[in-house]
């Protein structure tokens, strides 16, 4: 047990935090799958959309704290002996970031904007989303959902293959 406390104790300042950011970004994954889940399940049990509209809740928390500790190490990532550095400094992995870091740090704005425009139709239509007359906007919610959850999984690869070239440390 020893043993295992030093190793955590060892552990840097920014891999922890990367790993913080890693650990929030797969919450993500869980709180998608049940947003997901939950909207499929809208006309099964009463209590659906209220659940529905909690998952959301968490969900648009949850993608705003990656982004605002994504934001915090990006200036890790800038340092002067920074993965930033190491990546611009060969042609062989400029592209890393010039390309792939950059289209990731841009597309990480989306997801969150999409999740709380679901989060606005659940709140403000509450049980009356299963109504016929509410078909688009629950096709809105199912779009939303998606779509973000495949904008943070392209996310998720990109900073994968740029850390795995370029370490944070």
């Amino acid at each position: 047990m020893e043993e295992l406390f030093n190793g955590l104790l060892s552990i840097s300042y920014w891999d922890m935090l990367a790993n913080f950011h890693g650990m929030l970004g797969m919450l993500l994954l869980i709180l998608f799958g049940t947003a997901i889940g939950l909207y499929f399940s809208l006309d099964k049990f009463v209590q659906a959309v209220r659940w529905l509209k909690y998952v959301l809740s968490a969900l648009v928390l949850n993608l705003i704290a990656v982004d605002i500790v994504g934001l915090y190490i990006y200036g890790a990532y800038r340092a002067a002996d920074g993965p930033r550095t190491l990546l611009k400094s060969s042609p062989d992995t400029s592209w890393l970031h010039t390309i792939i870091f950059e289209h990731k740090e841009m597309l990480a704005y989306a997801p969150w904007l999409m999740v709380f425009s679901a989060l606005v139709i659940v709140a403000v239509l509450k049980e009356r989303l299963l109504l016929p007359e509410f078909r688009l906007p629950r096709y809105v919610v199912l779009f939303s959902l998606v779509l973000g959850l495949v904008f943070v999984l392209v996310i998720a690869g990109e900073a994968v293959l740029v850390t795995k070239v370029a370490p944070l440390k």
